[in-house]
């Protein structure tokens, strides 16, 4: 039953990992992912997996990945759990996600294994057999939250097929870049996931649920300003235990999502551990709005960056504008409800007749989702920035000019935003010329996207005005570098976001 710990002796495990390559960079780390989670997957203490219900492909051929995830599949009675480390790559045409093999050349989509593949096999892994009651898929990799919108949704279900739940597990979102972090053992997403299973959660129940393991990723690597992992379930998928909490209490009830003391909703994201919070503070954090129909992508909070101001002084600034989904999840709170554009618009105060043009309601622009919102005020810039602070336990606001400009060089002289644009990390006008979804265009130096190009990002000066800096995708080269002023604070353009920015 959900909630239950899946049973090792009826399910089956595939952990792929390609580490090298011969088109594409090697990635050393992906070979210690698929061998400690294949250490970790037999302990007794997390989970017990026999040996020969746990498959490990390293470096393999297609042929072999999809025969041996069928058979898995086909075997598996209780949970199918599917796992791939590596590269990801996107299909130009299609957009769908592909997952690199040793092989693979980055410009010709055949070399590698379409992700579709294996979500077939694991719908009806033997001619239209019922499949695994319960199925969890790990992905690894650049762009993996592609994968969302396609394992169990919608009416693709062969009838007949017993599916009692999936649960997908992403590293990043559809438009981002999975991390590797230079001289670490393994990858920003998997270490974190390693580090959760090896050493348990306190405060979490005696079996660690999907839900409950995703909400503790988030914190973790938004702790570290890491890319933000994506989960997508179907039939409370969420409630699949696959793991046993090492440092699980034990009288902490039946449900491994039960609420927390004190509160009678979801539960909330927990801190860790007393030592990890001295290295890198984490807030605690509320859950996720739910997502409504229709939205292309999940709600997520902003990633923030550290930039260092001076030898001793360092400012966290949000990594990418705010997108039109995590906007959505700030005008869906219902202490914001005087912010929703027919609300807003018709108070006056804070924003023009402009404001969220191309809303409908709650609904932004279909498509729209992973891109920046615009057509905001600067009062409701930050007004957003200082929800998202509090739910995160954040003093959030909106970036000075000084820290948008240093962040900006990313420590270069002389003319670093010619460097920005010969590099492709620039949309303006002479390039893409259209709004783009964040990461689409890579970051600069500091690990920071589109603070030129694709949005004009609000800014305070130091009288607490607000200004535009960084130029957007209609804007020619010669200008990027400008500063510009609102007509009015409450003034709301089509070419205009914001990104958060808080104190170390």
């Amino acid at each position: 039953m959900a909630g239950a710990l899946s049973d090792p002796s009826r399910s089956r495990a595939v952990l792929i990992g390609t580490d090298a390559y011969t088109e594409l960079d090697d990635i050393p780390a992906v070979a210690n992912n698929v061998g400690r989670l294949r250490e970790l997957l037999g302990d007794p203490a997390v989970w017990g997996l026999a040996d020969e219900r746990c498959g490990v492909l390293r470096q393999p051929s297609r042929q072999t990945v999809l025969d041996t995830v069928f058979d898995a599949a086909a075997e598996a009675t209780d949970t199918m759990v599917l796992y791939y480390a590596g590269h990801g790559l996107v299909h130009p045409q299609s957009g769908e996600l592909h997952l690199a093999l040793p092989g693979s050349h980055p410009d010709r989509p055949h070399t590698a294994l379409r992700y579709e593949e294996l979500r077939s096999i694991l719908l009806s892994p033997a001619g239209g057999r019922p499949s695994a009651r319960r199925k969890v898929v790990i992905l690894d990799c650049c762009w993996s939250g592609l994968a969302l919108g396609g394992l169990m949704h919608g009416g693709d279900l062969v009838p007949g097929v017993a599916v009692e739940g999936a649960f997908v597990l992403t590293a990043t979102a559809a438009t981002r870049q999975a991390l590797a972090p230079p001289g670490e053992t393994y990858t920003a997403f998997t270490g974190e996931l390693i580090r959760l299973l090896d050493a348990g959660v306190p405060g979490r129940p005696a079996l660690l649920s999907m839900s409950a393991l995703f909400e503790e990723l988030t914190a973790a690597l938004l702790a570290k300003s890491r890319p933000l992992p994506q989960q997508s379930n179907r039939n409370s998928a969420g409630q699949i235990c696959l793991f046993r909490n090492r440092a699980g209490e034990a009288g902490a009830g039946a449900s491994a999502d039960a609420p927390r003391a004190g509160g009678g909703g979801p539960p909330e994201v927990a801190m860790p551990r007393a030592a990890e919070r001295a290295a890198a503070p984490v807030p605690r954090t509320a859950p996720l709005p739910p997502v409504a129909p229709g939205d292309e992508e999940e709600p997520s909070w902003p990633e923030l960056a550290t930039v260092a101001m001076t030898g001793t002084t360092t400012v966290r600034l949000g990594r990418y504008p705010v997108t039109h989904a995590q906007f959505r999840a700030f005008l869906c709170d219902p202490d914001n409800a005087h912010w929703r554009p027919a609300a807003a618009r018709v108070a006056g105060t804070c924003v023009d007749d402009n404001y969220l043009r191309g809303w409908r309601g709650l609904d932004f622009p279909v498509g729209r989702g992973g891109h920046p919102v615009v057509a905001v005020s600067f009062p409701a810039a930050r007004a957003y920035a200082a929800w998202a602070g509090r739910r995160l336990g954040l003093a959030l606001r909106l970036p000075t000019v000084a820290e948008w400009a240093l962040a900006a060089r990313a420590g270069r002289r002389g003319e670093w935003w010619r460097e920005d644009i010969a590099a492709g990390r620039v949309n303006f006008r002479g390039s893409h010329g259209a709004l783009a979804p964040v990461g689409e265009f890579p970051p600069n130096p500091y690990n920071i996207g589109d603070l030129l190009g694709n949005v004009w990002d609000i800014c305070v000066d130091e009288t607490g005005a607000p200004v535009l800096r960084g130029g957007a995708y209609d804007t020619p080269a010669a200008r990027l570098r400008e500063e510009l002023s609102p007509r009015s604070p409450v003034e709301c353009r089509g070419n205009v976001g914001f990104r958060c920015a808080g104190d170390s």
